[in-house]
């Protein structure tokens, strides 16, 4: 049924009768509006005017206070000069020359101004003639400078008054300390004379402003110097109200413009320099610090009165519009029968409902016009209840926001749908709603799909649920996830995402089998769900991996409260059918925003920052700390550098020398590695032996060092150099893990090399893992001709017996002891000690890390062995170490 209301005839004057209030209540609302904005904009011109007020205060006393800091370098340099004066008078017995200090300048860069008086008051040096008149000359001992050191038992500087100079053209302070002649007595005064402008800090106009001023004042009250404004007029600088405050060392004051005596008010700092009676002033006049914000009230007064205007006209118009009110009521009246009875027989429910406008036209609302009686029940109320009202009074029970989001669309497209839901006689109700206009009223109708809706659902749980543990899936994870991060980022707030990884977990699997561990992970979703708080979401990713959801989070102090709660959850044991289990949780947080913006981003970091805490320790939480995941990414880009080398056989070998403590002759060589980086350049042993023995990749370079050593003496035997036996290092996981007798034997033979050509360096750590296995190893590669050393003796945990049992040929003691050679008896007695067990084990002693002349000496005193470092040799190429061994030979 369609219809035009404009036809109906205008309502009569007794409609608009219930208006009539809200009509009013337009110049009442007006005048309120304008009279709240105008205390507002003058409490503002209040808090502003104090605000500057406080801020030039506050720049006064950063004035003072660099000036003084100023001021205080200034003296002090001044009476250092002086001090340096006196020292060389009392040292030299007044034979002190100027010359030397003619390059000293005050901070303007004027030279210093020095003069020496004798004790009897005559001048007996000066850099500066003209300086003093011969009134000042005749009587010396008179003036303040001279007087007052010769009265004064004090040693220190005294700073005069200023005077006008002998030219007459400026002013001077004078500087004086007492001089003393060799026997502590007085013997008269060094004087240095200052312009005082010279001693104060620059005029700062833009701060203090042209009417401001820069003074120092003695602490006797007498103004030592001064700087002031352009605009500057005769003043009482220091007024009685500023001379009581300044018997504090520090502050600040408003100062009237009637105590100046000019009428301009000032704002006025002071800071005491330390170390002297002086103190720095600075001024700022009133006018020039408040000119900002007294041009702003001006300007903000001729706003609000345009403001004042134009709300007026706006409530003129208001109270016209009001009147379309009445006329709206009357039409959507004459409309509530025709809708009503078309709709009464039907299943669904229908609605009439036409906008409420404001004023200016817009709309502020909606009211129900009429209904049928399957509306009014999915609305929980009759027909009585719900006609005339406006939606807004519905809120209560009935979610009319997204329903007015809905009509307010219609009204503008013509049509529009959506699904809303309430509680409905205890019951979760879902409603299809589907909108039309027509004319200036919209038909609204409702159908209940509550059953579709459960079924969906029920369908949709089934999908996002894991199976095992009753927690979301990881299905859910990736649908759920993403909203959660649109939400943090448009309400302001932090989300946080928990990865958690079971601590031993694979235990409990081997030890009581699948069963149990999936009775293990049923116990913890429970725990895990009552750690966390009320609204975060648990979810499990599959095997022992879980993940929690903090969303509405106001800083990360929240986040690791939840994960400290998730650890305690884990701190009793689990009992389950088939015994006790005991497992902990490694948890890595990542914040959004902050961390990662993006799910795929937000999980990783996650999962990395759980990484850390495996790699720390376990059973712990961190956040996720982009500094390790670099260090994370470095490590693997070194690890598929590494193995690339490799296979690449990027590596070279030097050589070390050892040789007899007695003769200092070669007797063996140290094959050290190194890798050949193509581009980082030549890369030594700990840069990569490290991440080399945590992958494992130490047994493959380990093989490749060992072939490429006997590759080497091949090589060398086939030049005719003499058969020095090299040693190589074997690491205690290359030693476990590798078959080292087939290994060398392998490599013996290919290169056609004899045994004994060959020497094994093995650290006491290697020993202690399996000791049977070890000797087995020993015994059998001994057989071969391979001589076996200790290397790093004395930093591991071997013991005399073990040394014995398996039959070492040479003791390497760790460079620590070498070093503590010369330093402290200990020394001696540890390596004393040392040789004497290893040569009654039969077997000799190689000192490490020999760097000094005297260690060599000690050592070979202490019937060492052998002796290896950098005093004897520093590692050489294949090439330069034959070299050395020939130049030794020769010498």
């Amino acid at each position: 049924m369609r219809f035009s209301l404009a036809s109906l005839r205008p309502p009569p004057l007794a409609a608009l009768r219930p208006y009539l209030v809200f009509i009013l209540l337009w110049p009442v609302a007006g005048l309120l509006i304008a009279g709240a904005s105008w205390l507002f904009l003058i409490g503002n011109f209040h808090r502003e005017r104090d605000a500057a007020e406080r801020q030039a205060l506050a720049a006064t006393l950063n004035i003072a206070e660099d000036g003084a800091m100023q001021t205080r370098a200034n003296l002090a340099m001044i009476d250092q000069l002086l001090t340096v004066i006196r020292v060389q008078w009392q040292a030299l017995g007044g034979a002190v020359k100027l010359k030397q200090f003619a390059k000293m300048t005050d901070p303007a860069g004027v030279p210093l101004r020095i003069s020496v008086f004798d004790g009897a008051g005559r001048l007996r040096m000066t850099n500066s003639n003209g300086l003093w008149t011969r009134e000042e000359l005749d009587k010396v001992e008179e003036l303040a400078f001279f007087a007052s050191q010769r009265l004064r038992a004090a040693d220190d500087m005294f700073i005069g008054m200023p005077l006008a100079g002998a030219s007459r053209s400026g002013y001077i302070v004078r500087f004086s300390r007492k001089l003393l002649d060799e026997h502590g007595d007085f013997a008269g005064v060094a004087v240095i004379s200052v312009d005082p402008d010279n001693l104060i800090a620059q005029y700062d106009q833009a701060r203090l402003g042209p009417q401001g001023f820069l003074a120092a004042v003695g602490s006797d009250g007498m103004v030592r110097g001064f700087k002031l404004g352009k605009a500057f007029r005769q003043i009482e600088l220091l007024p009685p109200s500023l001379r009581l405050a300044l018997a504090n060392n520090s502050g600040s004051s408003f100062i009237a413009g009637t105590e100046f005596g000019d009428g301009v008010a000032r704002y006025v700092s002071w800071q005491t320099v330390e170390g002297f009676p002086l103190m720095v002033l600075a001024g700022a006049d009133q006018p020039h610090a408040l000119a900002v914000v007294r041009e702003r009230e001006r300007a903000s007064r001729q706003t609000a009165v345009g403001a004042s205007i134009a709300l007026l006209i706006f409530v003129l118009a208001g109270m016209g519009l009001s009147g379309r009110l009445a006329m709206q009521r009357y039409r959507l009246t004459v409309a509530q029968d025709a809708y009503r009875k078309a709709t009464e027989a039907s299943t669904e429910g229908f609605f009439i409902v036409a906008p409420v406008f404001s004023a200016g036209g817009g709309t502020v609302d909606y009211m129900t016009v009429d209904c049928n009686e399957q509306g009014a029940a999915l609305a929980n109320r009759t027909r009585e209840q719900l006609i005339g009202k406006r939606v807004s009074e519905l809120a209560e029970d009935l979610p009319t926001g997204p329903g007015v989001t809905l009509l307010a669309q219609a009204m503008a497209q013509g049509s529009a749908e959506g699904d809303l839901e309430w509680a409905h006689a205890g019951e979760m109700l879902h409603v299809r709603v589907k909108i039309r206009r027509s004319g200036d009223v919209l038909a609204v109708t409702l159908r209940d799909v509550t059953m579709e809706r459960a079924h969906l659902s029920n369908l949709e749980r089934k999908n996002y649920e894991d199976a095992l543990t009753g927690l979301p899936n990881r299905a859910w994870v990736g649908k759920c996830l993403p909203e959660a991060v649109e939400r943090a980022q448009a309400g302001g707030k932090l989300l946080a995402v928990l990865f958690i990884d079971l601590d031993g977990f694979k235990a409990v699997n081997d030890t009581f089998g699948h069963a149990a561990g999936d009775e293990l992970l049923q116990i913890v979703a429970r725990r895990l769900k009552v750690a966390v708080r009320p609204g975060d979401r648990v979810a499990r990713l599959g095997g022992d991996e879980f993940i929690v959801i903090l969303e509405h989070l106001n800083g990360t102090g929240e986040a690791a409260q939840v994960a400290a709660r998730v650890l305690q959850a884990f701190h009793a044991s689990v009992a389950i059918g088939a015994g006790t289990a005991s497992v902990g949780a490694s948890i890595g947080i990542s914040m959004c925003p902050g961390d990662a913006d993006d799910v795929d981003t937000l999980l990783r970091h996650a999962d990395i920052a759980m990484y850390e805490v495996k790699t720390s320790g376990k059973n712990g939480y961190q956040f996720f700390d982009p500094a390790f995941y670099g260090a994370m990414l470095q490590r693997k880009l070194r690890e598929r550098e590494l193995q690339s080398a490799i296979a690449g056989n990027q590596f070279v070998l030097h050589y070390q020398v050892r040789v007899a403590a007695a003769t200092q002759q070669v007797v063996s060589l140290e094959a050290l590695v190194r890798w050949n980086h193509p581009t980082a350049g030549l890369l030594y042993p700990d840069e990569f032996i490290p991440l080399a023995e945590e992958t494992g990749m130490i047994v493959p370079l380990g093989e490749l060092v060992v072939d490429n050593v006997c590759a080497q003496i091949a090589a060398w035997s086939r030049e005719g150099r003499p058969p020095l036996p090299v040693s190589v290092n074997v690491s205690s996981r290359q030693f476990n893990e590798r078959d080292m007798h087939a290994l060398f034997l392998h490599s013996l033979e290919r290169h056609g090399i004899p045994a004994d050509r060959v020497e094994i360096e093995l650290t006491e750590s290697t020993m202690i893992r399996d000791p049977e296995r070890t000797s087995e190893h020993l015994h059998a590669m001994h057989a071969l001709g391979i001589r076996f050393l200790v290397d790093d003796f004395g930093t591991g945990y071997s013991s005399l017996s073990m040394l014995q049992q398996l039959d070492f040929d040479l003791l390497k003691v760790d460079k620590s002891f070498t070093q503590r050679l010369g330093h402290d008896g200990q020394g001696e007695i540890l390596f004393t000690a040392i040789i004497t067990m290893a040569h009654a084990l039969g077997m000799k002693v190689v000192a490490e890390g020999v760097e000094r002349p005297e260690q060599a000496v000690a050592l070979s005193r202490l019937q060492c062995d052998e002796l290896q470092g950098y005093y004897i040799a520093t590692p050489l190429d294949a090439a330069s170490v034959q070299r050395e061994i020939m130049r030794r030979q020769a010498a």
